[in-house]
């Protein structure tokens, strides 16, 4: 009911009521409940104009997300984007730090880092804890949010953390915690407050120095038996004189990402993939984007995704395929996907799925996931916040 009110403001208990299948009472107690929490707010919906005389009688009433009712912290752990921010019910960001991080050599000093940051926020920026619903971890890595575990991360170097990462953060917040790999945590954003709002059939690439995909149907994350689902950049493509991480010289991440496209001009001093070079790379690739002169290789990468793009649309039949990440939703390499997807494989106005640009960026999608998670799902600490908002009351009472 909560999700139907973020995803309709304005919506009456009689609307949310037959949406759901039951009374007008029940709605209006659950909504009762809802806003004594503070979690939504009630307004009056202007007149329908529709040339008759005004209706008399109570104003009709709408619902909506209390924006300042509910916040959501985020955690992004990357080369491009390392920060740490808050953002409100509405999915606004409203507060956002960077942190300085040189070495991800270790998951839980790395943990520890950030959250630390992200304690500071929270006390800068005066938001009462006990409304922020969680914390949401995105990262480049594999990940088991059932578990609370990063499992690998051959981006960090990271093996199986067992949990350290996210008890860290726990513990040093006191606030839920999930942590998801960046691609998905991208999916989930943008299917709740971006370019997928409303689809539940689609597919997001996430293209940086490498690239993944995080796929959605049903509107659930598709994970796999292993949960190793969306390793796009391990597609076999051409041969190349680099190294992936997996030790291959074929994949993907050589010749449609970031990596490759540093290689391609020369602006590596090396053939394998090196951790202690990611801010390097990161810095060397938005200095790439950034000038227009290297359009053209943009778009020779870009080219060389719609190759892989072509197999998951016909395996996964989505509804919308995203471009999403500083490489991905940079123009020259969407539009050289586009056009090799309209050349090679007939992609066009009649076809099955679109290709967008995503409208989350990675550093917004951290709070979001949190958001997605602890609030628009039945993970909600209802208890929490009607508490929180009791005490309230009576603390303005007093005064």
């Amino acid at each position: 009911m909560l999700s139907r009110i973020q995803a309709e403001p304005g919506v009456s208990r009689a609307e949310l009521a037959r949406r759901f299948g039951f009374s007008e009472m029940a709605a209006t107690r659950i909504a009762r409940d809802l806003l004594g929490a503070e979690i939504i707010e009630e307004f009056d919906l202007p007149d329908e104009d529709t040339g008759k005389q005004r209706r008399l009688g109570r104003p009709r009433k709408g619902l909506r997300i209390n924006p300042q009712g509910v916040f959501a912290a985020g955690i992004t752990v990357s080369a491009y984007f390392s920060e740490v921010s808050i953002c409100d019910a509405n999915g606004q960001t409203i507060a956002r730090r960077e942190v300085n991080n040189s070495s991800f050599e270790d998951a839980a000093e790395t943990a520890r880092l950030y959250s630390n940051a992200l304690n500071a926020l929270i006390k800068d920026t005066d938001i009462d804890i006990s409304r922020i619903v969680g914390v949401g971890v995105a990262l480049s890595a594999k990940t088991s949010p059932d578990r609370s575990e990063i499992v690998r991360s051959e981006y960090f170097g990271w093996e199986n953390d067992g949990g350290q990462f996210w008890e860290e953060v726990r513990r040093n917040t006191g606030l839920p915690v999930v942590i998801e790999n960046i691609a998905n945590a991208l999916a989930l954003s943008e299917m709740r407050f971006g370019a997928a709002r409303g689809i539940s059939e689609f597919a997001l690439a996430h293209v940086a120095t490498f690239a993944g995909v995080g796929a959605v149907s049903e509107g659930r994350v598709v994970r796999g038996a292993s949960g190793d689902a969306g390793r796009i950049g391990h597609f076999r493509s051409h041969q190349k004189p680099l190294r992936c991480t997996c030790g291959r010289d074929d994949c993907l991440n050589l010749s449609a990402t970031g990596f490759g496209v540093l290689a391609k001009l020369g602006k590596l001093d090396h053939d394998t993939f090196d951790r202690s070079k990611l801010p390097v790379y990161a810095t060397s690739l938005l200095a790439v984007i950034d000038d227009d002169a290297n359009t053209p290789y943009l778009q020779v990468a870009g080219a060389g995704l719609a190759e892989a793009l072509d197999p998951v649309a016909k395996i996964l039949a989505p509804e919308l395929i995203i471009l999403s990440g500083i490489l991905g939703s940079s123009t020259a390499y969407f539009e050289g996907a586009k056009q090799r997807l309209t050349a090679a494989y007939g992609y066009g106005p009649n076809n099955s799925f679109q290709l967008v640009k995503g409208e989350v960026s990675p550093a917004e999608a951290a709070a979001l996931l949190a958001l997605h998670t602890f609030c628009y799902s039945d993970r909600l600490d209802f208890e929490r916040l009607n508490d929180s908002a009791s005490n309230h009351d009576k603390g303005a009472a007093y005064a």
